[in-house]
């Protein structure tokens, strides 16, 4: 159970943390070609929040058709080694939509729409364990929701200062997009590793046949 409890605790906070860390370096991401103005922090903030939404909706979708953390596990897996090559083709991209599109707004709005798509499945992950939690465990849903939620945030909070206060000022964008690929990697393998499907399974059902007091 410890390990179980663990696993999802570090998958919500990792996943918050690398989705406000990839905001606030969108930002340089995007200013060599589209300038630093409230435009295309807007565009950025757009971005976010539609694929976060399209995230919570598949999440959703993917806990009532029983699908397996594993699964959502792989999908995680591809979202974050498509964050490795955001410095590799944004150069490109951007300079295209920028040539193409005279409005910053646009061509802003479209190139965030198009690098920040892995976001929508790295945000299907809170839905996904609420949902799994929900279906099992219907007395403690509301609690189990606000858990799950509380874990997320602090793990957004914690990479949007830490990427911010330190990170941002000390090494290249580049490099730290690709080290959160390569975390979001990682904790993927630990998912696998440990089997947490499986257990997360058990440690449910164990919660559900406990007699109540």
């Amino acid at each position: 159970m410890f390990i179980v409890y663990s696993c999802l605790s570090l998958l919500l906070c990792v996943f918050g943390a690398v989705i406000m860390s990839l905001e606030i370096l969108s930002s340089s991401l995007m200013a060599p070609y589209f300038g630093g103005s409230i435009y295309v922090w807007g565009s950025i903030i757009s971005a976010f929040m539609l694929h976060m939404s399209l995230g919570y909706v598949l999440g959703g979708y993917l806990a009532k058709k029983n699908g397996s953390l594993a699964a959502l596990a792989w999908l995680l897996s591809l979202a974050s080694t498509c964050l490795v090559f955001i410095p590799i083709i944004h150069r490109p991209l951007c300079e295209l939509i920028s040539d193409r599109i005279a409005d910053i707004r646009l061509g802003s709005l479209m190139a965030m729409f198009i690098l920040s798509s892995p976001v929508v499945i790295m945000s299907m992950i809170s839905p996904y364990i609420i949902g799994v939690f929900s279906m099992h465990n219907r007395d403690r849903s509301g609690l189990n929701a606000g858990l799950v939620l509380l874990t997320s945030t602090v793990g957004s909070f914690l990479g949007t200062n830490i990427t911010a206060f330190y990170l941002i000022s000390v090494f290249p964008v580049s490099r730290i997009i690709i080290s959160l690929g390569i975390i979001g990697l990682c904790i993927s393998v630990v998912i696998f590793s440990f089997r947490i499907d499986r257990r997360l399974l058990t440690t449910l059902g164990k919660e559900e046949t406990t007699p109540k007091l």
